[in-house]
């Protein structure tokens, strides 16, 4: 089976809307190439039952599908021969006889064209299956107008085919009718506001091609339709539904079986959110207990709000006041009028004398998807990962990744469908870590910035010292010069007077000179050994200021080293978190 479902990577937030929608888990989610906080969501289509929900519940127009439209514009310009058979839910895709106005359109602009009515293709799969009821007593089955239910029973629950109606979709019943009764050999497409009609083209090879009503009406908008033109329109061989004009409302095919038997017991169930439930219940029910019929559908409002309808299409409550009206009108046609008050239930005996069974029949095969389900063990491991190593935290069922439980979202990254940082959990979890991880570093870094503003100061007040102890220094040094000079020129004089006496014409009066040049010299002379002392205590103290300085530089590089590493720690801890702050 072709992918038909497609995906624009592009316009992918990674909103998990999808996930959530589709009934088989057929998405895979990502991390988009070199992010670490951007996802995309795209479709395994060996896994894709092709029902649309996807397409219906993106908001960014990511998700979109392939029909036939392309084959059909090709033909339809070259005006060759064709059939168009339309599905009944027409009536409202295209409301206020639009519709009419479409089917006249393509009619003028190619009169090779044949059209008919899938409506009548429904009668006959409600008069079929009344007769293979018939035929078949105590048979349960489950309807198959739905491609997309048939998809899913073939893919995933195999084990129901054996109740899956053997009787074609009013489709199928159509094309079978113009094919085996008509002789109809020419191409023949089916208008329908269901994607999943082209899987069901491709199974049972009756009509070739699915053109769906949102393709046909953008393509009849961009060749000038003008939608206001003439309203008159029949169908080819006046070929017209009657009751199967009802099946595209939700249970469509129990109003009509029930008005041919009234005798049947019939249940319904439509749209995915109870449909797949409903069908793994009915399996698990004993064959006495299951219903006559089970009617279903995966749209929730049935045919008429398929996932590919035209852009004119009625509200719900205009859909649902035109399947009244069908409704009461086809009642009055069942009950007709007259002694045998057959009115257009002898359709249904012109069937019984001119059509068979065994033309209106099909078969299915068994495809099932199967893969390897997670052991306890990969379960433990895939949930330690996610950081839930508890059973509470593995039972959240939060749903924001899209899945129903936590088991389902490990069960998918199992599978490598899915990704631990699309977990709600995950994240929270790894904000919270990272948040107390910063923090720490916070706090580092604090006591790292006190020691080096302490040792800041600490290395002010050595250079204060130092420039104190250098300004003393250069006082003393000056003071120091200043009693050398003095000795020098003491000494000198002192010199200059005795140098020509001689030791015995010294008088009394030249020996107290001497000795006052004697004790002079000697208080000069201890003035300057005291002078010169300070100086060297203060040379020693302006070197182990040095000393003290450098050590202190020395610590503050290897402090400021630590910090250039925390920070750079927190810088990494801020990266790695920036997508859970934001």
């Amino acid at each position: 089976m072709r992918q038909i479902v497609t995906v624009d990577e592009n316009k992918c937030v990674g909103c998990n809307s999808c996930v959530r929608a589709c009934p088989v888990q057929a998405n895979k989610t990502r991390l988009k190439e070199d992010s670490k906080d951007e996802f995309v969501t795209t479709i395994d289509p060996s896994l894709c039952i092709n029902c649309g929900e996807c397409v219906k519940a993106c908001q960014h127009g990511a998700r979109n599908y392939i029909d036939d439209i392309d084959e059909f514009a090709k033909l339809f310009e070259a005006k060759k021969p064709m059939v168009i058979i339309t599905s009944p839910s027409i009536r409202v895709s295209f409301p206020k006889s639009k519709w009419r106005v479409l089917m006249n359109w393509i009619r003028n602009n190619n009169s090779n064209v044949k059209i008919y009515d899938v409506a009548f293709g429904a009668d006959i799969c409600t008069y079929m299956h009344n007769k293979y009821l018939e035929e078949n007593p105590g048979a349960k089955l489950v309807s198959q107008p739905c491609p997309a239910v048939v998809n899913y029973i073939q893919m995933y629950r195999p084990e129901l085919i054996s109740h899956l109606s053997p009787v074609l979709s009013p489709a199928g019943c159509m094309a079978a009718y113009l094919r085996k009764y008509k002789n109809n050999k020419d191409c023949m497409f089916l208008f329908s506001s269901c994607i999943a009609k082209t899987s069901e083209a491709e199974r049972e090879r009756l009509y070739d091609y699915n053109v769906t009503f949102k393709r046909i009406e953008e393509y009849a908008n961009s060749k000038g339709i003008r939608w206001d033109a003439s309203q008159e329109f029949e169908f080819d061989e006046a070929i017209e539904g009657s009751i199967g004009k009802l099946y595209p409302m939700p249970g469509g095919l129990k109003e009509t079986m029930l008005m041919l038997n009234k005798e049947l017991v019939i249940r319904t169930a439509e749209g995915p959110q109870t449909l797949y439930d409903r069908l793994e219940r009915y399996y698990q029910t004993e064959d006495r207990k299951k219903p006559d019929l089970l009617d279903v559908l995966n749209c929730q409002f049935g045919c008429n709000e398929g996932p590919a309808v035209a852009s004119t299409i009625a509200n719900l409550m205009e859909i649902e006041s035109t399947m009244d009206s069908l409704e009461a009108q086809s009642v009055r046609e069942t009950q007709g009028s007259g002694l045998l008050g057959l009115g257009k239930m002898k359709r249904f005996k012109e069937f019984d004398k001119s059509l068979y069974l065994n033309d209106f029949m099909t078969n299915y095969h068994d495809s099932r998807v199967s893969f390897v389900a997670p052991t306890v063990e990969d379960y433990k491991r895939i949930f330690h990962s996610m950081h839930k190593d508890d059973a509470q935290s593995q039972n959240i069922n939060c749903t924001a990744c899209g899945y129903k439980t936590c088991h389902d979202m490990a069960c998918a990254i199992y599978r490598g469908m899915n990704v631990r940082e699309n977990c709600s959990y995950y994240l929270k979890t790894s904000l919270k870590k990272s948040y107390t991880r910063i923090r720490d570093v916070y706090d580092t870094t604090v006591d790292e910035v006190s020691k080096i503003n302490a040792i800041s100061e600490e290395m002010n007040e050595g250079q204060n010292a130092i420039v104190s102890s250098t300004n003393d220094i250069s006082s003393k040094a000056q003071e120091l010069g200043n009693n050398i000079a003095r000795l020098q020129k003491f000494s000198a004089s002192c010199l200059n007077y005795y140098k020509d006496k001689k030791a015995e014409t010294l008088t009394p009066e030249d020996f107290a000179k001497m000795q006052q040049f004697v004790a002079a010299i000697g208080t000069m002379t201890q003035s300057y050994l005291e002078v010169a002392k300070d100086v060297e205590e203060r040379s020693e103290n302006i070197n182990e200021q040095i000393m003290n300085l450098s050590m202190a530089i020395d610590a503050l590089a290897e402090m400021s080293e630590n910090l250039k590493q925390t920070v750079t720690e927190a810088e990494e801890t801020a990266e790695q978190s920036s997508y859970y702050i934001e």
